[in-house]
């Protein structure tokens, strides 16, 4: 099930097949925009976690990038940090991420851009935060997702970002999962009914531009 696919040519192939430039065109307008960091935690980053994913050295540098650069602009950085212990998601995979397993930190490389934590225990980071809190309070109209995973925790907050009135950009080289099958689902799904989905490199040419 897992796989090492995050590759330039599966990037361009996933821009060219979900890009909507009508809709991308909706969004330009709203810039006052945050970027969302989600689960960059050691647990999925690290080799020795039973939940790595396999693309994480080829996903890491290009974040790291992303992040210096959104940093220079002053755009917010908002980081997610999951954990969960005896309830429906211990249930369903089969065990805990306890809050002081230190492997449940964040990623070391990241550190430097975690100014904001936003702590969370299920898929959805808006659900039973503060992170919406957050978010208004900065005026924040547009929301960038990028983080871990594609399928799951990234997926289903930036589905609840919509509902909750914000644009939704979700970069198709933003995110990471276990394999091709589950980010392209993603891709298709969101790009129909939730988010505009340009490449990071975009992203940042429409944050920077005048």
């Amino acid at each position: 099930m897992k796989e090492d696919y995050f590759t330039e040519e599966f990037i361009a192939g996933m821009r060219g097949r979900y890009f909507r430039p009508r809709k991308w065109d909706r969004i330009r307008p709203f810039r006052k925009a945050a970027v969302l960091a989600i689960d960059l935690q050691r647990y999925f980053l690290t080799p020795e976690s039973r939940a790595f994913l396999p693309s994480a050295p080829r996903f890491v540098p290009r974040l790291l990038e992303f992040y210096g650069e959104v940093e220079k602009l002053g755009v917010p950085i908002i980081f997610t940090r999951h954990f969960h212990q005896n309830d429906i998601m211990t249930r369903w995979w089969g065990g805990d991420m306890p809050k002081d397993d230190p492997l449940n930190g964040l990623l070391g490389e990241f550190q430097p851009f975690a100014g904001t934590v936003v702590e969370k225990r299920t898929y959805n980071a808006f659900y039973g935060t503060e992170l919406e809190g957050v978010l208004r309070k900065l005026h924040v109209e547009t929301v960038i997702i990028t983080g871990v995973m594609t399928h799951l925790c990234c997926e289903t907050t930036a589905r609840e970002a919509f509902v909750r009135g914000f644009n939704v950009v979700f970069p198709v080289d933003g995110t990471l999962t276990q394999n091709r099958h589950f980010h392209e689902a993603t891709l298709r799904n969101l790009s129909h009914g939730f988010a505009v989905t340009p490449l990071l490199s975009e992203v940042l040419e429409w944050l920077s531009s005048e």
